[in-house]
């Protein structure tokens, strides 16, 4: 069974991060620190499989790179056997560079941060052993959320929002089905469910 330790003051984004990793890995424990406090303790007495950090906590200056990288550098030599991923609204290529020499397996920016995310990371750290996620202002666009939809359909519309100009739908299908164990069949099948759904209500899945 997988322990995975989510190391992050904002109540909302912690359970939010929680809630997204509870839906994807299926059986692990999951636990809470809103402190580096806090999770000292915890990795004294877990062993976790995965921790999530983020540096600008409580006692730190969020805008100091050496008080940030002081913290990620505590949380993993604490947990040597982990796998670490740093998750920050202040994010930067430097500071990505720096995680990473210290062991970190990803550096990934709050902005941007849609559901199914996660797992993408994950999987390319797996494949690649290191994810590296970065947004610019270029790559903003609007969030589109809509009510009547299950988790899964609402992370297969972000999915096919997110692919990049030229990417067909069937390699979207592909690629989730790789990420979730789902036949891409089946992906196919939610996604066409998920359209039906909003044009039901009059809706148009914009952007998918």
């Amino acid at each position: 069974m997988q322990r995975i330790l989510v190391i992050e003051d904002q109540d909302l984004m912690r359970l939010a991060l929680i809630q997204e990793l509870k839906d994807r890995l299926i059986g692990s424990v999951l636990l809470g620190a809103p402190t580096l406090e806090i999770a000292k303790t915890l990795m004294k007495s877990e062993d976790f499989n995965l921790i999530l950090i983020d540096p600008g906590l409580p006692g730190v200056n969020p805008m100091s790179q050496v008080d940030r990288l002081w913290v990620i550098k505590q949380v993993v030599d604490a947990s040597p056997s982990a796998i670490h991923v740093v998750i920050t609204g202040l994010d930067s290529i430097a500071e990505a560079n720096h995680c990473r020499r210290y062991g970190v397996a990803g550096y990934v920016s709050k902005t941007g941060l849609m559901s199914g995310l996660l797992a993408e990371v994950l999987q390319e750290i797996s494949q690649n052993g290191f994810s590296i996620q970065i947004w610019d202002t270029e790559q903003l666009a609007v969030d589109f959320h809509y009510s009547g939809l299950t988790n899964r359909e609402q992370e297969i519309l972000d999915s096919m929002r997110r692919r990049k100009s030229g990417t067909k739908r069937k390699e979207v299908y592909e690629q989730i089905s790789e990420r979730i164990g789902v036949d891409p069949a089946s992906i196919e099948k939610y996604y066409k469910q998920a359209r039906a759904k909003l044009l039901r209500q009059g809706l148009s899945p914009d952007g998918t």
